[in-house]
């Protein structure tokens, strides 16, 4: 056989197997094309929506510390509505809150608060939510309403002065339903609770022991 009959042996090969392959071929280098593409495009995408988020927070937190929060406001909301599980949302609602809170706006104070527990943000931030939600409710005598809170912070699984912290809303919680005894068990886990702050456990023990005399 001459070289000539085997090239073309090893053509015939080759358009059969492109005739049979190549068009799965050709599909599989434009979809990895496309992959690549996409991935450049969202990595860009990520990149664009954090700086621009970074660069709302930067305002929003001069504004803050100028004390001209309220004029951008609405960036805070737009940003907690546009990119709920940035970080800097999670930041602009706590500072919504206070806002409002300090403006004795305790509806929207609770708004902001309620987002933030039902946002795809970090549970360490819930639970700074939590916490403030809980004693704005208590302090409205909202029992009910604190309760709830209170109850839904427990699935964090709080430790040390996290814990001190939910022990001294439960014993804030029982006193209000006129509950002594569970008001003082809960103190006393704070007392017992080597990592909580030394100013509350100083003030669970002075609140112990005002029980004891009542």
């Amino acid at each position: 056989m001459s070289r000539y009959d085997g090239d073309q042996e090893q053509l015939e090969v080759i358009k059969a197997w492109w005739a049979k392959y190549g068009t799965l071929l050709l599909s599989v280098i434009l979809a990895l094309v496309l992959a690549f593409s996409g991935w450049r495009y969202w990595q860009s995408y990520q990149f664009n929506q954090a700086a621009s988020a970074s660069a709302i927070y930067e305002v929003l937190d001069m504004s803050q510390g100028n004390g001209v929060f309220g004029e951008v406001s609405r960036e805070a909301r737009k940003l907690m509505q546009e990119q709920p599980a940035s970080p800097y949302a999670g930041a602009a609602a706590m500072m919504l809150a206070q806002f409002h809170w300090e403006k004795a706006e305790k509806d929207e104070a609770i708004e902001a608060l309620n987002w933030l527990m039902q946002s795809p943000q970090s549970d360490a931030l819930k639970q700074v939510a939590g916490f403030r939600l809980a004693r704005i409710y208590l302090a409205q005598q909202e029992v009910a309403k604190a309760t709830e809170v209170v109850t839904s912070l427990e699935k964090f699984g709080s430790v040390g002065a996290q814990q001190a912290n939910l022990d001294y809303l439960k014993a804030q919680l029982a006193q209000a339903n006129q509950t002594p005894q569970q008001a003082y068990e809960a103190l006393q886990r704070i007392v017992e609770n080597e990592q909580a702050g030394a100013d509350l456990r100083n003030l669970a023990q002075l609140l112990m022991d005002d029980l004891v005399q009542k």
